[in-house]
């Protein structure tokens, strides 16, 4: 070991990452089937070569280091300002060492080290002091020492904005020595980029639908309850039943009537008609989705079931659905304001704000995360297939009295465990939720997870029984959630009512005031393009006008309806976010830009104003002039 080498770098690490200092020498160092040997190359460098079942390995090139980074950097061709860039092996540190050097300041460089004995090896041969002193964003990862923070990285590193710029650097030897650390250190990386994909493409499904749905939804609210009232409703040892429309529900749907009275039963959208249609009232049923069609709740007892929603789903079941609604957030602009004044005007009431639910993206993980709020210690999955069961994707009787046989001979679809043993056939949606699960265990261990859903996907971390015996096992207390629920009280209350109503009045008024801020914006950025014009400006006008742009941005940014106008523009904001982060040459051309995306953005919001207040004037308006004569 070079000492003098590993006490600079100890002192480096303990002014940077104190708690790591001390792990590195704490932690049980664990038996290796390699051992590191460091050398100096023919140009002088020290390297590391790995001694491994008789084979030699060197981490980063045996004779020129150097030379292996500026390869990569060749291959590579520019990269662009804000391109994260992913480090795989610290090694000699050489190759890091240069890529912070020469990568954009704005980059955000991920380090991901596979083995943490490697680390250590690394830290008592060769100079990595400078990893730990830059002002630059840089992330260490370290498997056995920070790996749990991998996906906070990841998160902060790489979005939607930034992901197609990335970059990739694999140290030499990596792939052979750590196999599996590599195969999953890039399934989680490539299962974080999808999820981005996953989140716009939601979001750009619903863009064209969420204003209409929200302003249209908005005076179920005003009728409605948060979930607030739902948290801790139930005791702890009676059970969740979250019932899916999973093909293998046709299987075991019967058996649910046992479970009325000793349990939460609680539906997704999908399955609320097999359920009644097999004379089981469940207790509460959840939906999510923005475009849910009316087929799905057309049963005679549908409003018998107290529904938990949120402003932006679908129209047609709200309309169609007469009872109880439980509402969550659903990340509008216009909703926030409306619980948040009622919060600031009577302080006490400081749970009118309504809460997210946690989900994972699809209607069954959030019937869980709602279960699990509710105070429950056990839940039960019933249909929760998340794979092509009997080559169908649905129970019978959800979207038609009996589904059709698809064909799993497509591309999409891939094997995966099945839940009573062998292989099943899934897709990438499904096995997206069925990860979150399983991820979602792991933070949630004090909760115990039966899948009695008899057929599927094998969900790592549950229980697996049947549900004949999950109900014998965990449903054998009585408890009335009915009772409960029917004695929960409304979102808004004696003057609070005044207020909303008051605000949906005004909701026209103020859509003209943004389109006002908007027409303003856009001759802002119309100055702009003029200055970036001119052969000469100064700094001075170049700053007042850029000063009023910022002023105006923070409006669009902050103001309630300005942000509800924007959710509406989605579409055009996913195509106009990267270029963003599309560096250019010239600060002519740089201002050029700005302008013609602001115009362009701006000129959205304009129009969109004009479309919005004509769905306000025939919902929110004319409900509010209907019920404030009755308040």
């Amino acid at each position: 070991m070079n000492q003098l080498i590993y006490e600079k770098n100890m002192k480096a690490l303990e002014a940077k990452y104190p708690v790591w200092a001390y792990l590195l020498d704490e932690v049980k160092r664990k038996k290796r089937n390699f051992d590191v040997i460091a050398e100096q190359s023919l140009m002088g460098d020290t390297i590391l070569k790995v001694t491994q079942d008789k084979k030699t390995l060197y981490l980063n090139g045996k004779y020129a280091p150097s030379a292996v980074i500026e390869r990569w950097f060749e291959q590579q061709g520019k990269i662009e300002e804000y391109a994260p860039i992913v480090i795989v092996g610290i090694s000699n540190g050489e190759h890091i060492r240069q890529i912070m050097e020469r990568a954009p300041k704005t980059s955000n460089i991920l380090i991901y080290e596979p083995s943490l004995e490697l680390f250590r090896r690394a830290m008592q041969e060769v100079d990595l002091s400078f990893l730990f002193q830059m002002d630059i964003p840089v992330g260490i990862i370290v498997e056995g020492l920070n790996d749990e923070e991998l996906e906070s990285y990841l998160y902060l590193f790489i979005s939607y904005d930034n992901m197609t710029l990335l970059r990739w650097y694999i140290s030499g030897n990596y792939q052979e020595l750590f196999p599996q650390e590599m195969e999953d250190f890039v399934a989680r990386l490539k299962n974080h980029v999808t999820q981005i994909h996953i989140g716009w493409n939601t979001k750009l499904r619903y863009t064209d639908v969420r204003a209409v749905n929200v302003f249209v939804n908005l005076p179920y609210l005003y009728d409605g309850y948060s979930i607030r009232e739902l948290y801790g409703m139930l005791p702890e040892d009676v059970p969740v039943i979250v019932v899916s429309a999973g093909p293998s529900l046709n299987k075991n749907i019967m058996e649910l009537k046992k479970a009325v009275g000793k349990a939460c039963i609680i539906s997704t959208d999908t399955a609320i008609k097999p359920l009644l249609n097999a004379g089981i009232i469940p207790n509460l049923f959840v939906i999510i989705d923005g475009l849910k069609p009316e087929v799905l709740f057309q049963h005679k007892d549908i409003s018998k079931v107290p529904m938990v929603t949120m402003t932006a789903v679908s129209t047609e079941p709200m309309a169609c659905h007469k009872g109880k609604k439980f509402f969550y957030g659903a990340e509008s602009a216009f909703e926030d304001e409306l619980s948040g004044d009622i919060k600031k005007k009577r302080e006490e009431d400081s749970d009118r704000r309504i809460p997210f639910l946690v989900t994972g993206g699809s209607v069954a993980t959030s019937a869980y995360a709602l279960g699990l709020n509710m105070g429950t210690k056990t839940v039960i999955l019933v249909g929760q297939d998340l794979a092509m069961t009997g080559n169908r994707t649905h129970a019978d009787g959800t979207f038609q009295a009996e589904m059709d046989q698809i064909d799993i001979n497509s591309r999409e679809y891939f094997e995966v465990d099945a839940i009573d043993g062998g292989k099943v056939l899934t897709r990438l949606d499904f096995d997206m939720y069925r990860k979150w699960f399983e991820d979602h265990f792991k933070q949630w261990n004090h909760v115990t997870v039966v899948d009695a859903t008899e057929g599927g996907a094998l969900i790592h971390g549950t229980k697996i029984m049947t549900l004949k015996k999950a109900i014998q096992k965990y449903c054998v207390h009585e408890f009335n959630v009915k009772w409960h629920i029917d004695r929960c009280k409304k979102l808004f209350v004696d003057e609070q009512r005044k207020v909303v109503l008051d605000y949906f009045i005004n909701s026209v008024k103020k859509l003209e005031e943004v389109k006002k801020k908007a027409n303003e914006g856009v001759h802002l950025y119309e100055r702009l393009e003029k200055l970036a014009k001119k052969s000469t400006v100064s700094d001075q006008e170049l700053g007042k006008i850029l000063k009023k742009i910022k002023k105006m941005n923070h409006y669009m940014e902050t103001d309630y309806m300005a942000r509800t106008v924007m959710d509406s523009l989605d579409g055009l904001n996913f195509t106009l976010r990267p270029l963003a982060y599309q560096f250019q040459e010239d600060k002519r051309s740089e201002l050029l830009d700005v302008a013609d995306q602001g115009k362009v953005l701006l000129y959205a919001v304009a129009v969109a104003v004009d479309e919005i207040s004509l769905i306000a004037e025939q919902t929110i308006v004319q409900y509010a002039k209907k019920h404030s004569t009755k308040e």
